[in-house]
């Protein structure tokens, strides 16, 4: 059991250091926190070093004013810490910090039980604020003891607007000027690349998109699931982010690596889905059954990581703009899949919304006559077997609006498609 003492030296530490995050960049998720007014506890969720702490530091600021606790648990002095601990750091707070109605807890997943102690919190009143990187602790506690008393929110790296604010570069409220589009046009090149995880991008370090990879393999994976072969997960986890926007299956993997077992590859996949490092999209089947057997395709949550730790990917810019867009879909909270034809050509994205379906091609070069006639083909097909009047083509610089055969499609560049909100 930890002492009074003990713990109080680590949350003034931490309070220091949380105090010293940098936050000029104002997230858009602010506002959608700023607006819950409920009793249950708020849990922003995502990977690590997406900016969750610095979010919630604005919504502390600018609602709580100094009124609130903070304790980090991803902190190797409190290794160990279990829940029985939880009445002595909150008797700790209460001692050294007087009585606040607010408490912030960072990862706190990592220790056992503690959804029981958010629990009793909410049932004295306090309003109560929680961060975590893995979704699969978070998720299974929070559906067992806190059903109905959590509101939760996903936090991503930058978008290519908190990026332009980041960058300094303003975006215009109506139409773009040629010097704006040259200079936005110039930005985005370099979001394409360097993706948008906070410190990577304010603070020009871009030594933080191999750590959250170390990071990630030592406290989410090797750490919590006491993974006997740790090599064999980095071998894994290495040929997911070389192969973003492509199709894999467990098998395929499997006999790649000479696994033995295609389910310990899946396991590792999980692994890398819960710190929310990559996501799968499933082809669309109205046959909810086939979901699962069928192939499904690979993507990362930041452009940055992917061009850090993979070999050649910045020959393979249509996949880095393929990653972009599925990105920013996962950000809009869409359901998205991708689309195959009868023909067996293939669409990259399909988006169900209320309003029906919308199909999306990315096409970083569509200039080319055999290129732009190949998706363009493509699309065509998925129009018309979903029954759409209008298409998408999201590309690198091209822009222009066609009717074929009576149906639309649009080609756009994707900085603009990415600053429509």
């Amino acid at each position: 059991m930890f002492s009074k003492s003990a713990l109080a030296n680590v949350a003034k530490d931490q309070l220091e250091e949380f105090g010293r995050l940098k936050d000029f960049v104002v997230r858009e998720k602010l506002f959608a926190l700023q607006s819950y007014s409920g009793k249950a506890a708020l849990v922003v969720k995502g990977v690590r070093r997406c900016g969750k702490s610095t979010l919630l530091k604005q919504l502390m600021e600018g609602q709580f004013d100094n009124q609130f606790y903070y304790f980090n648990f991803d902190d190797d002095r409190v290794l160990g810490f279990e829940a029985r601990d939880f009445q002595v750091l909150m008797e700790t707070f209460l001692e050294v910090f007087g009585k606040k109605p607010v408490v912030f807890f960072d990862e706190i997943q990592i220790v056992h039980g503690w959804e029981l102690f958010i629990n009793r919190l909410l049932r004295e009143d306090y309003k109560v604020f929680i961060t975590g990187s893995n979704a699969d602790l978070l998720s299974r506690e929070l559906g067992t003891h806190l059903t109905g008393r959590h509101v939760d929110f996903e936090l991503y790296p930058f978008s290519f607007s908190e990026f332009l604010t980041a960058k300094k570069i303003g975006i215009p409220s109506a139409g773009f000027s040629t010097l704006e589009k040259v200079e936005i046009s110039k930005a985005f090149n370099e979001f394409l690349v360097r993706g948008g995880m906070p410190e990577a991008i304010v603070f020009d370090n871009d030594a933080i998109l191999s750590q959250v990879i170390n990071d990630i393999i030592q406290k989410d994976v090797i750490r919590r699931y006491n993974l006997r072969k740790p090599n064999e997960f980095r071998n894994v986890l290495n040929f997911l982010l070389n192969n973003v926007g492509n199709k894999i299956t467990y098998n395929s993997i499997s006999k790649n690596f000479q696994i033995r077992s295609s389910n310990t590859v899946q396991k590792y996949v999980g692994y890398a889905e819960e710190a929310y490092l990559v996501f799968m999209v499933n082809l669309f089947d109205k046959k909810i059954k086939r979901l699962e057997k069928n192939p499904k395709k690979i993507y990362c949550v930041d452009n940055g990581i992917v061009a850090k730790n993979s070999l050649g990917i910045l020959e393979k810019k249509g996949a880095l703009l393929e990653n972009l867009v599925a990105i920013e879909l996962k950000r809009r909270g869409q359901p998205f899949y991708y689309y195959v034809n009868k023909n067996g050509s293939e669409t990259d994205f399909v988006i169900e919304t209320r309003k029906g379906s919308q199909a999306i091609q990315v096409c970083l070069n569509p200039n080319e006559s055999q290129t732009q006639e190949r998706e363009q083909k493509a699309l065509l097909a998925t129009i018309n077997e979903l029954k759409l009047k209008k298409g998408l083509v999201i590309t690198l610089d091209f822009e222009e609006t066609k009717k074929i055969d009576g149906k639309t499609i649009e080609y756009s560049t994707a900085w603009k498609w990415l600053l429509k909100k």
